[in-house]
């Protein structure tokens, strides 16, 4: 050990990933994943619980203390005590909200404060254009089950074929029947299903069959032209729908494919935007407060779970040069990367997982090309803040 103390609160990948790397570093490391766990009570608040459990802690002598639970709230919480109670002592947290950060940093010029997703984001960015190693076995191409683009409105197709053939077959049997001219017949029988009436061309005098016929092409027109109407009307609305979601055909090519808009995709999609390239988001939560922000941005973003292939292929998987999937789930993210693969079989894959492990055994089995999780990359420069403290 080289003499220098540190203390992390809290659990959790981050927590732990700084821990080892301190380790690593020769640090002598005190860990208390559990210490917070249980809010106060009614009788009591938060400094107060604080100060009984640094009761018998010289808190002071450690050179640094992180606070790296997984919850901006627990983060702010504490940190807001521990400046109550100990403002001296230098303090490292993390926090996503970019908004409290000056705000705190002001209140006390021994705190700092990262960003994990910020942190990680260029990482991500810079596996765009990588050099990478392909695995020379062949890989097995997935079998998926992609619904094909069969028109949802063909009972709107038929009811409309099935009315110009009534309106077809009335013009020919009453220019026969009735003696009447093409341009008659198609006139009469205009005015017959758009009801506005008979005028010099009427049923008055001609055969029973006639009138019968007559009456059917009234009573099937008012029908058919209702249904048209009300089919037509609907498949507008949810044309407007789908569009409004950003659920459509992308013929783009040569594009990036960003699967989640959390904390990490916000960063990474602002990079991108940046450097100028064109991307399609694909997000499942249409009530994400980050999607208007980047579509006045006029970045295409797509509502849609990124794990069904046909949202894939709306995305034009077959045809960008990577895709990047950042979803808060690692397995999540394994299935759409070879879904993906499917589309285009040497796509390049930029995949968040969050176990180390895990993600050099998929890197190796399924030729992916793997960024470490956002709090690997993140608990690096946690790390390095001792050097640069002492610098």
């Amino acid at each position: 050990m080289d003499g220098r103390t540190v203390l992390i609160l809290g659990s959790g990948h981050l927590a732990n990933r700084t821990k080892l790397l301190l380790t690593q570093k020769g640090v002598n490391v005190t860990h208390l994943p559990n210490l917070f766990s249980n809010l106060p009570s009614a009788d009591s608040s938060t400094i107060s619980e604080t100060e009984k459990k640094f009761h018998n802690m010289d808190i002071k002598s450690f050179t640094m203390t992180y606070v790296l639970f997984e919850k901006d709230e627990d983060n702010l919480e504490i940190v807001i005590a521990m400046m109550a109670l100990y403002s001296s002592i230098p303090i490292t947290t993390s926090m996503f909200n970019e908004n409290i950060r000056p705000h705190l940093e002001k209140a006390n010029t021994n705190l700092i404060i990262l960003n994990p997703a910020k942190l990680a984001a260029p990482s991500f960015i810079k596996a765009l254009d990588n050099p990478i190693k392909r695995n020379k076995k062949k890989e097995a191409k997935p079998i998926l089950d992609i619904p094909k683009n069969k028109s949802s409105n063909l009972f709107l197709v038929l009811l409309i074929s099935f009315f110009a053939l009534i309106v077809f077959s009335s013009i020919v049997y009453f220019h026969f029947s009735e003696q009447l001219s093409w341009i008659d017949s198609f006139y009469f029988v205009v005015v017959t299903i758009s009801t506005v009436g008979y005028g010099d061309i009427n049923l008055q005098n001609a055969s029973a069959l006639s009138k019968i016929i007559g009456i059917v092409l009234i009573l099937c027109s008012s029908i058919f032209i209702w249904l048209i109407f009300s089919l037509l009307i609907d498949t507008i609305v949810k044309r407007r729908a789908q569009r409004s979601l950003g659920r459509k055909k992308y013929n783009y090519k040569n594009h990036v494919i960003l699967c989640g808009l959390g904390r990490l995709g916000y960063f990474i999609a602002d990079e991108l935007q940046k450097a100028g390239e064109r991307i399609v988001v694909i997000e499942s939560n249409q009530e994400s407060e980050n999607i208007e922000y980047f579509r006045n941005l006029n970045i295409d973003v797509y509502i849609g779970n990124a794990r069904q292939p046909h949202v894939l292929q709306d995305a034009g998987a077959e045809h960008c040069r990577v895709l990047i999937s950042v979803i808060n789930d690692d397995y999540a993210n394994l299935e759409i990367g070879l879904n993906a693969r499917y589309f285009q079989p040497e796509l390049r894959l930029v995949l968040r997982i969050f176990d180390e492990s895990m993600a050099d055994v998929i890197k190796e089995k399924f030729d992916i090309h793997l960024t470490k999780s956002m709090s690997f990359i993140a608990a690096e420069k946690f790390a390095c803040l001792l050097e640069e403290k002492e610098k």
